[in-house]
């Protein structure tokens, strides 16, 4: 058996090294790709229009997701903070983040916290049959709401 040098060493460990970070930099790319391909509805159901209150946030129930309706339509804000992905809680001036205390405005801009971005407002659809749907996949900004008519 040959003997093991430092050079051998450090040449075999540089390689080990280069390789690890191939795959993470592969799992990164393929776990940004696999969601968009294997999202099978990205429709959330919210209800009739007359089932959200007025002037108010909802947090639905079957996705981490804040409706909120006024006299004039229906928004839908991401109920996710952008730091570590914790379910935001609504707070008296915006959302708060109850794991590394982010907070967030009305419009969805951080205010303070570690949170890096602002929270994500997605598109709301009325279906044929007159159900209101947030379309997770289309995101939109904190002015575009589905106007009331």
């Amino acid at each position: 058996m040959k003997k093991q040098t430092r050079r051998n060493f450090l040449q075999k460990s540089a390689l080990a090294g280069a390789l690890v970070a191939l795959a993470a930099l592969l799992i990164g790319a393929a776990r940004s790709i696999l969601p968009a391909l294997t999202r099978k509805n990205s429709l959330i159901k919210i209800g009739r229009l007359a089932d959200l209150p007025i002037n108010a946030f909802t947090l639905l129930h079957q996705a981490p997701v804040f409706v909120y309706r006024d006299h004039e339509g229906v928004r839908a804000v991401s109920a996710v903070c952008t730091h570590l992905g914790c379910t935001l809680e609504k707070s008296a001036d915006g959302f708060q983040c109850p794991c590394h205390g982010s907070h967030f405005d009305q419009t969805g801009q951080v205010l303070d916290g570690p949170a890096p971005r602002p929270l994500c407002w997605y598109k709301i659809i009325v279906g044929m049959d007159g159900q209101i749907f947030v379309d997770a996949a289309h995101k939109t900004s904190a002015d575009d709401k589905l106007i009331i008519s």
